[in-house]
């Protein structure tokens, strides 16, 4: 007797990601309560389960949800603000003035909405989020049904949403111990902003803080070469070095972008398990350098791989970042088979969860992982033939070819509509925020 199940969704190829079983053509899976039942052939599926509740896979691809590693979701209402400038003028002299002008709950709650459509419209099903009014992000998440490591994260600099630093670390600890205890795919973790906007101490403090509550710590790091330069000046060190110095690596640690590592930084990475997001766009835009992702992998580095915020990328596409990320790889090392396209989208599925310690329930289509899940079509002109499902997945597939998504089981965007936001609703908001952000910025 068959069993039934919440749901089956097929494919024509179905990239479990598992190395067992990597490619199943004429595939499908089971889901129930959440999880995958069943990962298989359309016949050995069928032949176990069934549904009132099926989606058809004829001239589909179904995949793991993509990982964004790192992102500023708010700041999509910041997309095109300040362009073609350095980092430290890009941060200094726009977006932190800014961010003191017209930062609040409504817009933060407003940012983040906007950022999880961006987000689920190209087959984002997981995201890290680093930024301020962490309750309101939370809230916004949980809501949508998207899955993210939301950040409480700490930053020595003038904030709406805190009166002092005794203020953040207070909000810190009550935000993750409340959302630790909820059955949400909100995940609580900690963030320190920089070591240029925290000094040796607080970063201390942030470490004991994050073994006190078992939570990971995401942080940007060795970002640029201004960052170099600052740890040599203030602390007589390199910036990774640095913090493996005053043991901020004894917990698990999630770097953003890594881009300037000195020698023998990779290896203190690879040596205390520290994992690395790259951000190919964001890195090149603002012109901070070119990340070492080979080099990286190579020595055992976990790298996933992120979009930053929209207000230095302008977008959230992953797909974009994918094939970013090893074009540029190939062509620093002049060597195209460097970073193949099999090991771009693992940084994008598997080595993302990997690097927020989800290596057993998420990244991979497997029996008794959580339902998170994508189909993206194959009917478009630029999407025929196809050969190798992994290389049409990383040089040819668009953000707008991604036609369903699933988190937790649960179908967040059907035939490429949201179903738990309102559009039009939003669509309002966003552009009542963008008159007062432009008000602002004459």
């Amino acid at each position: 007797m068959k069993t039934s199940v919440d749901s089956i969704v097929y494919g024509d190829f179905v990239a479990t990601m598992d190395p067992e079983n990597p490619v199943i053509e004429n595939g499908a899976v089971a889901i129930d309560q959440g999880y995958f039942c069943a990962v298989g052939s359309k016949r050995d599926v069928e032949a176990r389960f069934t549904s009132t509740t099926k989606f058809s896979g004829q001239d589909r691809i179904v995949l793991p949800g993509l990982i964004n590693g790192h992102t500023h979701a708010t700041m999509t209402l910041f997309r095109g603000y300040a362009d073609d400038l350095s980092l430290k003028e890009w941060l200094e002299e726009h977006i932190f003035p800014l961010e003191a002008a017209v930062l609040s709950p409504e817009v933060v709650e407003i940012g983040t909405r906007l950022a999880c459509w961006e987000m689920l419209c190209g087959g984002t099903t997981s995201f890290a989020d680093m930024y301020m009014f962490h309750e309101e992000i939370a809230n916004v998440v949980d809501e949508v049904g998207i899955r993210a490591w939301v950040a409480a994260t700490i930053a020595n600099v003038p904030r709406n949403d805190a009166k002092n630093m005794d203020d953040q670390w207070l909000q810190a600890l009550e935000f993750v111990q409340k959302w630790s205890k909820r059955n949400t795919t909100v995940h609580p973790i900690l963030a320190g902003h920089s070591i240029y906007t925290l000094d040796q101490q607080e970063l201390i403090e942030l470490r004991d803080l994050a073994n006190q509550l078992d939570v990971p710590v995401h942080i940007h790091l060795s970002e640029t070469q201004f960052e170099v330069d600052y740890a040599k000046k203030h602390y007589q060190s390199t910036p990774i070095r640095f913090l493996d110095n005053i043991g901020f690596f004894d917990n698990p640690v999630i770097t953003a972008h890594v881009v300037w590592p000195q020698d023998g930084e990779i290896e203190i990475l690879a040596n205390k398990n520290v994992a690395a997001i790259h951000n190919p766009s964001s890195n090149a835009k603002l012109a901070s350098g070119l990340s070492p992702v080979s080099a990286m992998l190579e020595h055992g580095v976990c790298v996933g791989l992120g979009t930053d915020g929209t207000a230095s990328n302008n977008d959230l596409d992953l797909w974009e970042e994918m094939r970013l990320a090893t074009f540029l790889q190939k062509l620093n090392a002049m060597n195209p088979t460097e970073l193949p396209a099999h090991q771009t989208l693992e940084m994008a599925t598997t080595n993302g969860a990997s690097a927020f310690g989800a290596t057993h329930n998420l990244g991979k289509l497997k029996e008794g992982f959580c339902a998170d899940l994508i189909q993206v079509e194959l009917r478009n002109a630029h999407q025929l033939p196809i050969y190798d499902v992994f290389s049409h997945l990383v040089y040819t597939t668009h953000i707008h070819d991604v036609v369903n998504v699933f988190v937790n089981g649960r179908i967040l965007l059907k035939d490429r509509e949201p179903t738990t936001i309102d559009v039009a609703k939003l669509r309002t908001d966003v552009a009542r925020m963008t008159k007062e952000i432009r008000s602002i910025r004459k």
